[in-house]
């Protein structure tokens, strides 16, 4: 693909057609897997927001975040002297407007429930979803792959940048089990969340390198994502597909010479 030339619009048909065939033109034991972006790709809009914004509308941020919320308003160059509801909702702000580092944000918005039980944000994840009607804005037209995945036992895995806990609930509607979800994970501590990230934020360059920490020796089949943080999970698979994507993946499209889109 020359840079500057729209990626060709696929089908999801023609996407398992050019799964057939690149696994054809891989040595027969090689482990294959997909790995799909999930806000954006496997659903319209984003469940990470969702979940924040229900936090916040619903004054649950707990003091156990207030420390670290501060060292990001600092960041941010966001007030930081106020209430801790206030430095989140100003944090949120802050990324709207582009003053706030996308992968510091998204890996604030899980660790945000510090304090928060693994049973309590599972319930809140679960409420969130009910009431965002996230069952409704599922890509339902990527069927054909994810069905042809089962019919072939190719494990789909699903790589993320919002909350590990939403995402295994709103994949779970696809029928993906929850030990196949890659996503911002915070340190447990005492049996509740703590403020930071357990590993690695799940986001561009580190999204191929956290799938690769969770299956190792697997080769990437192919590929799916929206987002320009996508991208590098996208290069490094055998056939790269964007979701509806965003014009910020469609302006690199020069770094994924196969590049194909689907649903626009």
């Amino acid at each position: 693909m020359q840079e500057g030339r729209t990626p060709m619009q696929e089908t999801p048909e023609g996407v398992v057609r050019r799964l057939v065939a690149a696994r054809a033109a891989l040595p027969r034991e090689e482990d294959l897997v997909l790995a799909f972006d999930a806000d954006g790709t496997l659903w319209s809009g984003d469940v990470g927001n969702d979940l924040f914004e229900t936090l916040i509308a619903e004054s649950a941020v707990r003091e156990e975040a207030r420390e670290a919320l501060i060292v990001e308003a600092r960041a941010a160059g966001v007030k930081a002297d106020s209430r801790t509801l206030d430095i989140a909702q100003g944090l949120y702000q802050a990324l709207a407007e582009g003053t706030y580092e996308e992968v510091r944000a998204f890996a604030m918005m899980a660790w945000v429930f510090a304090g928060f039980s693994l049973g309590e944000v599972a319930e809140f994840a679960a409420r969130v979803v009910a009431s965002r009607g996230l069952e409704a804005r599922l890509h339902r037209f990527l069927s054909p792959v994810l069905a042809w995945a089962e019919a072939e036992k190719v494990p789909v895995w699903v790589v993320s940048a919002s909350p590990r806990w939403i995402v295994e609930v709103g994949v779970a509607l696809l029928g993906i089990p929850a030990n196949r979800v890659v996503a911002m994970t915070p340190r447990i501590q005492d049996g509740r969340i703590a403020a930071e990230l357990a590993g690695r934020p799940v986001y561009g360059d580190h999204k191929p390198l956290a799938l690769r920490e969770a299956c190792p020796g697997a080769t990437l089949l192919g590929a799916f994502g929206d987002s320009n943080y996508d991208v590098p999970m996208l290069a490094s698979s055998h056939v790269p597909v964007g979701v509806r994507p965003k014009a910020g993946l469609l302006a690199r499209a020069a770094e994924m010479p196969s590049l194909v889109v689907v649903g626009t």
